[in-house]
């Protein structure tokens, strides 16, 4: 019997193992070999010592591919390599890769053995492709083939707007025999297709993209329009029908959750004009990644932000589109340059707030929510839970879209992620090993990234690496865990707070360059046990306080007091001002800080108002009105409301409840 237990024992163990080394594979991790080594200067001098000729776009260099310009029956053989990163694409025949790629592939006459195999993968991986989508093709049926009624249904499953000429628009969008899965085709800048975008009804938001890469867009126009060389970029596919349905000129796409990986930029390489029409804060880096000059905003008006707002509301979509504005002010030096800014900003006070914590509604309710632009410092005694915190209210806001960075410098990214599965598992992990690909999967999900960096680094590699990871990812938050570490230690102790102030001033300058929240987690200095912690007490000099939007403290007064509690304290609120404490309480199985959830009402009170409903008497039953009067008013006394005769209903309200015990 013994010898089963420690079987069974050891089997559990090692299965945890197996599944705690899954969680590290899957984990997105963005090291030092992530980071581009090449700059514009580079490619196209050694573009030009081969013979290429170089086109200089938007967001890339366009240039004869290495592989398709020998086909003499391909005319568009164009391939088009990333400014910032370097990273090129064939849209023609598909090949894509780093620039170390493409450099091998222009140096040497013949191609190796290393770059044939990795063409014959990505051809293969194409291949395999046209043959899904074919048999999806087989299997479903075009929009554009139903009748109106079973449109009218489908389109009010998917609460989608409907109009006489909307399956003509999607003509190409097909749908499952059972009428639940919609699936988009994503094409690239030649018209060919690249993936598919699964959409299921009652789940809307979780789209699934399929297919070879991210190298392709949702695109259509209204019908009977002349097509332009303008695109409007919309969030959601309501937007795109709506804008159809009113005739708007130009290609429609669907940006889904405003997100644009760098290799989707060859796609809108050929429009010279891009209407952007959404949240300005999520809006603000595609129109970096799109170059600022061809970008036009469509502002919100009286809290309208998108288009289906505005189409709810009776506008013109048509005339807002035609008064869109540049994305940003070349220089901004009176009130009527800022004036829209102003009024966007009162008119959407909700959305300026931030991202609401759905886990920490009592951390909402002082700072408002999550702003892009900000710098968050956080800071606690040694062992009270910084990072398990940090880790939970990051998830909070991955699970709602949030694209999030992490540089865990103290703890490997192994423990960080199994903390962060096992938050957002809400379950004991080694207890529901059953379950926990099931976990894994969904978690892998959300947008999470981790830098691949441990210990002392230096900060110019570390910054290298973040704007790499924004630029690649969209990442509107990043955390540091913590800043010491990062630092390690240095000989003297002035050239130790330097460097500090010298890393605290890196993010502040970045958080508001590149509109991010950034959280810096940094340990306090050694205070007496007894006194608590402040904004002074941030190890190093004032320069992080001073520098910081938010100060959060973790106050932990568990061992200096009998009845102590840990509870999080909010030092500084730049947004609002507002200041207080949250308390917290740490479930283990969980290792999750978000409050229980109360009951409805509580009992005392539901009992107090069963007992005055029974005893309540009706003024029908008596003709006298004085000792009819006299109940009512100790009734309204039991709810609260003051009377001159307290002594009286006190004592009445006493003899209600001990009847009912006695019973």
């Amino acid at each position: 019997m013994f010898y089963l237990l420690r079987t069974n024992r050891y089997i559990t163990r090692q299965s945890f193992i197996y599944s705690y080394k899954y969680t590290r594979r899957k984990i997105h991790s963005i090291g030092l070999s992530d980071i581009p080594k090449v700059t514009v200067a580079d490619i196209r001098k050694l573009l030009r010592q081969k013979g290429f000729a170089v086109q200089d776009g938007y967001t890339s260099l366009t240039t004869k591919c290495a592989l398709c310009s020998g086909d003499e029956k391909n005319t568009e053989n164009k391939v088009y390599v990333n400014k910032t990163t370097g990273y090129f694409l064939c849209p023609k025949c598909n090949i894509h890769g780093d620039w170390s790629i493409l450099e091998r592939l222009i140096k040497k006459a013949k191609v190796e053995a290393a770059i044939k195999d990795y063409i014959d993968k990505t051809q293969q991986q194409i291949d395999q492709l046209q043959k899904d989508w074919k048999k999806i093709e087989e299997e479903t049926t075009s929009l554009g083939k139903l009748s109106e009624t079973e449109a009218l249904e489908l389109f009010r499953l998917f609460e989608f707007p409907y109009h006489p000429e909307a399956t003509k628009v999607l003509s190409e969008v097909n749908v499952s025999s059972d009428r639940t899965v919609l699936f988009f085709p994503l094409k690239n800048s030649l018209d060919i297709l690249v993936g598919y975008r699964k959409v299921q009804a009652g789940r809307e938001e979780d789209t699934e993209n399929h297919g070879l890469h991210s190298a392709g867009l949702f695109s259509c126009r209204a019908h009977r329009v002349s097509k332009t060389d303008q695109a409007i970029l919309v969030p959601n596919i309501q937007d795109v029908l709506h804008l159809a349905a009113s005739k708007v000129p130009g290609t429609l796409i669907w940006l889904s959750n405003c997100s644009l990986p760098p290799i989707v930029l060859p796609t809108l390489e050929s429009y010279q004009k891009l209407c952007l029409w959404g949240d300005w804060n999520n809006m603000r880096s595609v129109a970096e990644k799109l170059g600022e000059d061809r970008c036009r905003f469509v502002r919100p008006t009286d809290g309208l932000v998108t288009a289906t707002e505005a189409a709810d509301a009776n506008l013109s979509l048509k005339s807002l589109v035609s008064e869109a504005k540049p994305a940003a002010h070349r220089s901004i030096t009176t009130f009527a340059a800022l004036r829209d800014d102003v009024y966007a900003e009162l008119t959407n006070i909700d959305k300026v707030r931030g991202v609401k914590w759905r886990r920490f509604p009592a951390l909402t309710k002082l700072l408002g929510g999550h702003r892009r632009g900000e710098l968050t410092v956080i800071t606690g005694p040694t062992g009270c839970g910084k990072t398990t915190i940090c880790a939970e209210m990051s998830l909070d806001l991955a699970q709602q879209g949030v694209n999030t960075l992490w540089g865990s410098f103290e703890i490997r990214n192994s423990r960080l992620a199994r903390t962060m599965l096992q938050q957002h598992a809400g379950v004991p992990l080694e207890l529901h090993l059953q379950d926990f690909h099931k976990y894994a999967d969904d978690f892998q999900k959300l947008p999470i990234y981790y830098l691949a960096f441990h210990g002392q680094q230096p900060i110019k590699i570390v910054m290298e690496a973040v704007e790499h990871a924004r630029y690649m990812h969209d990442i509107a938050h990043v955390v540091v865990d913590n800043v010491q570490f990062m630092l390690g230690l240095a000989e003297e102790r002035d050239a130790r707070f330097a460097r500090q102030d010298a890393v605290v001033a890196a993010f502040r300058a970045f958080a508001t360059a590149r509109h991010c929240h950034v959280t810096l987690v940094m340990h306090p200095r050694k205070e007496r046990e007894s006194e608590d912690l402040s904004t002074s007490s941030i190890f190093g000099s004032a320069k992080a306080s001073q520098e910081a939007d938010n100060v959060l403290i973790i106050q932990d007064k568990r061992l200096t007091a009998v009845r102590g509690k840990k509870y999080l304290q909010v030092a500084k609120n730049r947004y609002s001002g507002d200041l207080g404490i949250v308390p917290l309480d740490f479930d283990k199985d969980s290792l999750s800080y978000q409050p229980k959830k109360k009951k409805n009402k509580d009992e005392p009170d539901k009992l107090l108002e069963e007992c005055i409903g029974e005893f309540t008497i009706d003024k029908q039953n008596y003709n006298m009105a004085g000792y009819s009067d006299k109940l009512q008013t100790r009734s309204t006394n039991a709810k609260g409301q003051k009377h001159k005769n307290k002594k009286d209903t006190d004592s009445f309200l006493s003899d209600i409840l001990n009847l009912n015990r006695t019973r």
